[in-house]
């Protein structure tokens, strides 16, 4: 039996979870981003305090079955699951919360961190970048600039499950996703980096196949080299795909 721990945001990693929770000989599990400020999770962090429960709902509901299909339907702009999850967060606070909810997936799904944090991107010349949503949908002024660094406002602990879970696995597959605000951003919580390389798992990196906001024309690899992370894999998706497919994507990572 395989222990794969998937590592990254909703949109990246969810194809990958409901691809490798057929596998029989797998027993997958997800560390999720909490730090989107954008959309719906935007909304439901400013009006109740907390972090980010998009990108954890999505991950939750790619192995859910059935019960996906009413976490995913959308009213007044947001997830069904998102409102419930929020709702759960109220009463129950985020940990608990969390744990409850990932109980509907087959799959192990966990927050990286219980903090209510936001994304700092910092550049060369000092100015920064603070927001998820904005490394997205980045300032004109912003665009051409080389990210140095990226930190967590205020800074954000890790879930101690993580750590247990780095520990038992095979393999460790970060990505693919957005470089700075699903992958790189993990790295800036608090213990995060030093459970990640204790682990003896097999360490892979997913890249995406397009050039990304913040690399100041450096190539991806450069930039996760200079961020201080490695890896013992890194998987590039094949030239002529804009996208990973996500059964591709998951041989790749049972025979690695």
């Amino acid at each position: 039996m395989q222990k794969i721990v998937l590592i990254g945001g909703g949109s990246g990693i969810s194809p990958l979870l409901t691809e490798l929770s057929k596998k029989k000989n797998v027993e997958v599990s997800a560390v999720v981003t909490v730090f989107d400020n954008g959309g719906s999770s935007g909304i439901l962090r400013k009006k109740f305090q907390i972090p980010a429960v998009g990108d954890f709902r999505k991950c939750v509901s790619a192995t859910a079955g059935g019960i996906a299909e009413f976490f995913e339907k959308c009213e007044g702009g947001h997830a069904l699951g998102n409102l419930i999850l929020a709702d759960l967060i109220q009463e129950k606070g985020f940990a608990e919360a969390t744990t409850i909810f990932a109980k509907f997936g087959k799959a192990k799904v966990l927050p990286v961190s219980f903090s209510n944090a936001q994304l700092v991107g910092i550049f060369a010349d000092g100015s920064q970048i603070v927001g998820e949503e904005k490394f997205d949908h980045p300032p004109k002024k912003f665009l051409a600039k080389k990210i140095e660094k990226v930190s967590l406002l205020p800074h954000a602990k890790l879930n101690p499950a993580v750590s247990e879970i780095f520990a038992a696995a095979d393999k460790i597959v970060v990505g693919p996703g957005s470089l700075f605000g699903s992958l790189l951003v993990n790295f800036a919580v608090e213990g995060f980096k030093k459970s990640f390389e204790k682990s003896s798992a097999k360490k892979s990196l997913v890249m995406n196949s397009t050039c990304e906001f913040g690399c100041g024309g450096e190539g991806v690899e450069e930039v996760v080299r200079r961020f201080g992370v490695e890896f013992d894999e890194i998987l590039r998706s094949p030239k002529k795909s804009k996208l990973w497919d996500a059964k591709f994507l998951v041989k790749e990572i049972c025979c690695m």
